[in-house]
C-alpha cells in the first residue's frame, strides 16, 4: 500500500493511495488540469485512478472532482448533502456514488471507512482506508474542528496518518485576519493548531504507527518549522520513529511504500512507545 499527497493547503488538497492496481483520489481541490499536471510528476496516469472520494464540500477539496471524474469517467464517492451543496460542480450524467457517514464501503478491494467529524461544512467526514490483504490502514483527517471521540476512534490503529495541523496559535493572533475570521479558524467548528495536532497524534501513538503527514498548513498563520517542531518535541520523547513530514502545496510528495516502510521499522527494532 503506497501513500502520495499532490499537495495540502487552502489552494488545494488531494491525496492518492495506492494498493496494487487500484488507485484512489482522496478529495481534488485542484483544477482538472492542475490535478492531471500533479500526477504527470509522479508518472501516474489520470485513466488509472478508480475512485474518487470527497471528504466535504469546501472548494480546496472538491473544486476539481466534477471535471477531472467526467473527463476520465472516474465514479465520485460523495454523501448526498455534500453533493448537494456543489451542485455546480457535478453534473447529472457524473458516475456518482453516495456514501453514507459511518456505513463502510470497498473500492476494488481497498475497505473505506467515512466517520462524521467537525468543521464548518455541511457533512465533513474523515476517512479510513484499509488493504484488508495487507493488514495497512491508513487514516486522512485534513480538517477538524476538534478531535471527536468518533474520530479518535477511528483513526485510531491506523499505520499511517495524515493530520491536520493548521496554525499555530500566536500567529493567528497576529494576523491581519479580522476578529471573526480568527474566531472561526479557532472555534470547534475550524481547523487544528499545531498544539492540538500534537496533542491528538499522542493520543493516536501505538508500535505500528509508522508515519504521520502534517496537512493543509496555513500560508499565513503556520510554518512548516514550526509545524514539525511542535509535534516532534511532543511525540519523538515517547518514542516515536516514524517519517514525519509536511505536505507542501505546490508540490506532490514522494510516494510512501508502506511495506518497506515496516520492513524498515522490522530491522531497526519495534518502537518502545512510553
Amino acid at each position: 500500500m503506497k501513500i502520495c499527497s499532490l499537495g495540502s493547503g487552502s489552494k488545494g488538497n488531494s491525496t492518492l493511495i495506492e494498493s496494487l492496481d487500484t488507485r484512489i483520489l482522496v478529495d481534488i481541490g485542484f483544477s482538472g488540469k492542475e490535478t492531471t499536471r500533479r500526477l504527470s510528476k509522479i508518472n501516474v496516469a489520470p485513466e488509472t485512478i478508480d475512485a474518487i472520494l470527497i471528504t466535504h464540500d469546501h472548494s480546496d477539496h472538491v473544486a476539481g472532482a466534477g471535471i477531472f471524474g467526467r473527463r476520465y469517467d472516474i465514479p465520485i464517492h460523495i454523501t448526498a448533502q455534500t453533493l448537494e451543496k456543489c451542485e455546480k460542480i457535478f453534473h447529472r450524467n457524473d458516475f456518482i456514488e453516495l456514501y453514507q457517514p459511518s456505513r463502510p464501503f470497498v473500492v476494488k478491494g481497498i475497505l473505506v471507512e467515512p466517520f462524521l467529524t467537525v468543521h464548518d461544512a455541511v457533512d465533513p467526514v474523515v476517512f479510513t482506508l484499509s488493504d484488508t490483504s495487507k493488514r495497512f490502514k491508513i487514516g486522512i483527517a485534513t480538517d477538524l474542528g476538534r478531535p471527536t471521540a468518533q474520530v479518535r476512534l477511528a483513526l485510531k490503529s491506523s499505520d499511517f496518518l495524515i493530520l491536520e495541523s493548521n496554525y499555530e496559535e500566536e500567529l493567528l493572533r497576529k494576523s491581519s485576519y479580522p476578529t471573526a475570521v480568527q474566531q472561526r479558524i479557532a472555534s470547534s467548528h475550524g481547523h487544528l493548531s499545531n498544539k492540538a495536532a500534537a496533542q491528538l497524534a499522542c493520543e493516536l501513538l501505538h508500535k505500528r504507527l509508522l508515519g504521520i503527514l502534517l496537512a493543509h498548513l496555513s500560508e499565513n498563520c503556520n510554518t512548516p518549522d514550526l509545524a514539525i517542531s511542535t509535534m516532534e518535541k511532543a511525540i519523538r520523547p515517547k518514542g516515536f520513529k516514524g517519517v514525519l513530514e509536511v505536505i507542501p502545496q505546490n508540490n506532490p510528495t514522494p510516494f510512501l511504500d508502506l511495506e518497506k516502510l515496516r520492513l524498515d521499522q522490522s530491522e531497526k527494532g519495534q518502537l518502545n512507545l512510553l
